[in-house]
């Protein structure tokens, strides 16, 4: 029997807030899951998220929304430092789990989340929705049918003004100058690990504190080097002025042509080869009620590897070496010493 004839996966979210609603916009996409439940700590973000899903079910204590045995499946959109321990307890409860990343705040709670999914026989997966992105797609399918040989040097940036203003200064006074790094490096490590088929290996990394009230460093360089000898320059940067929008630029350098990506002014993009230039396929945009927009297709792929009990489409070993590759960067801000991430 395959995913389309089995019944749909029950899920309850967990984490109402942000990007709750991108994960919301895909299940109104997605045949293979829909919300039965929902939760979040504080009550009014609960409420308001089950009224918006069209659901009756919200909790303010996951531990509640776990006990239902009318909940096959979490999707985790908490704040990053109850990820793991959200995942394990869902595990444990034999839920199958859908983490947003970052998936771990450290290696140890992310090989738990490993052991967890192992012992109970139930499925895991950190949400990368870059990978599901149109336009990143099709640069990994021409670094894969090799249109530039071998690839050596990737930069890849994607800047805008700062999410953040003075008066949410206490969902970021305890947080830690890396916290940008790890919160949305977590994308941009795992887009180049999986552009380049290579875990990371060393890096170095150097930070800007930006506005004076904040804890957080608002813009963070990565130079990493990954195993298969390639080298990435990253940069998590939200430091640009008022009114900069966000967007994104990729340049990938291969032995014998290059691809030159923006959509950040122009949504323009190329390839220069051996035979001369060519514009990307498109799909530099997509809108939240595409069919096949990445939030929709990650959530689909990861529901289908429940049902058809097939691997899921990012192993959580990879999410980890993603993860060692950006603590090691976290280190390095500490230090100012580059550091080699262990495998």
């Amino acid at each position: 029997m395959t995913a389309d004839e089995r019944a749909p996966l029950r899920v309850g979210l967990i984490g109402c807030g942000g990007i709750a609603g991108n994960h919301l916009a895909g299940y109104r996409l997605v045949e293979e899951a829909h919300l039965v439940a929902c939760c979040d700590v504080v009550a009014g973000k609960a409420s308001e998220f089950a009224a918006r899903a069209g659901i009756t079910d919200a909790y303010t204590d996951y531990e509640d929304l776990l006990a239902r045995d009318d909940v096959d499946m979490v999707d985790i959109c908490a704040i990053d430092e109850v990820h793991a321990e959200i995942a394990i307890a869902a595990l444990q409860a034999g839920k199958h789990a859908l983490i947003e990343k970052p998936f771990a705040m450290s290696v140890a709670e992310g090989e738990a989340i490993i052991a967890a999914a192992r012992e109970s026989g139930c499925k895991a997966m950190c949400a990368q929705s870059l990978r599901w992105q149109p336009k990143w797609r099709a640069i990994k399918r021409l670094v894969d049918d090799g249109r530039i040989g071998q690839p050596v040097y990737v930069r890849y940036t994607e800047p805008s003004a700062p999410f953040w203003r003075p008066e949410q200064i206490d969902a970021y006074r305890d947080r830690a100058p890396e916290w940008l790094l790890i919160h949305n490096g977590m994308h941009s490590f795992d887009l180049m690990t999986w552009m380049l088929g290579s875990p990371p290996i060393r890096v170095h990394a150097r930070s800007h504190p930006g506005q004076e009230w904040l804890p957080v460093h608002e813009y963070v360089s990565c130079v990493t080097r990954f195993a298969s000898g390639a080298v990435a320059h990253t940069e998590e940067n939200r430091i640009m002025p008022p009114g900069y929008g966000l967007g994104n630029e990729i340049l990938v350098v291969g032995t014998t042509g290059t691809i030159d990506k923006t959509d950040r002014l122009t949504s323009s993009g190329d390839i220069s080869d051996e035979n001369g230039y060519h514009l990307l396929a498109p799909g530099s945009t997509y809108t939240l009620t595409d069919p096949d927009m990445p939030f929709a297709c990650e959530i689909r792929e990861f529901a289908r590897a429940v049902l058809n009990d097939t691997a899921v489409p990012i192993p959580l070993e990879e999410s980890l070496q993603v993860l060692k590759g950006l603590l090691a960067a976290a280190e390095s801000l500490r230090t100012g010493e580059a550091v080699s991430i262990d495998a």
